[in-house]
């Protein structure tokens, strides 16, 4: 099984257990904020890390380092990732969890990519495009890309939608090579 599949069932389980105690935001913010803090902490992150060392020393220094700063919930599921020698998984499963938590408010990412940045009108529009296409809210992650030309490439869920003209440009080399390959 691939890492992020397992990462995506503790996140699924802890998705479940938060949903039905009403805390999905705030085990979301908890998870980010873990997930941040882990991250920006090398002797944390290397700590979560080590197979050589025994899961009850690392869940002591844990909680140790973090006081009381997050919920039971969190704790709980950090224990068994730390028990299960999975505890760098920490940030696949925060992204698994936020899908499921996106997901059940109706909220999709829209990843936007163009050559030169949008500005707040464009995204404005584009959003609105967007949701209209969904029918769920939509959260704009726009990055420049030079490669992209000109136009817009937009990463929405699994499905992309390409209206760059580096992407206009391929499809259009593909249909000559196939017409060349057909005269052939």
């Amino acid at each position: 099984m691939t890492e992020y599949r397992v990462a995506a069932r503790y996140g699924e389980a802890l998705f479940r257990v938060a949903q039905r105690r009403r805390l999905v935001p705030a085990v979301q913010e908890q998870l980010d904020e873990l997930a941040r803090l882990v991250d920006a902490c090398p002797p944390l992150r290397q700590l979560l890390q080590r197979p050589d060392l025994d899961s009850e020393r690392k869940l002591e220094a844990l909680r140790a380092s973090l006081g009381p700063s997050f919920s039971d919930i969190v704790m709980r599921t950090m224990a068994a990732l730390i028990r299960h020698q999975r505890g760098d998984a920490l940030p696949q499963v925060a992204q698994a969890y936020r899908e499921l938590a996106e997901e059940a408010a109706g909220v999709v990412r829209a990843e936007v990519s163009t050559a030169v940045p949008l500005s707040q009108t464009q995204r404005q529009r584009l959003s609105t495009a967007l949701e209209r296409i969904t029918g769920r809210r939509v959260i704009l992650q726009a990055r420049t890309d030079p490669a992209v030309l000109a136009g817009v490439r937009v990463q929405l869920a699994h499905r992309l939608i390409d209206g760059s003209a580096a992407g206009r440009l391929a499809r259009m080399r593909e249909a000559l090579m196939d017409e060349l390959a057909q005269v052939q």
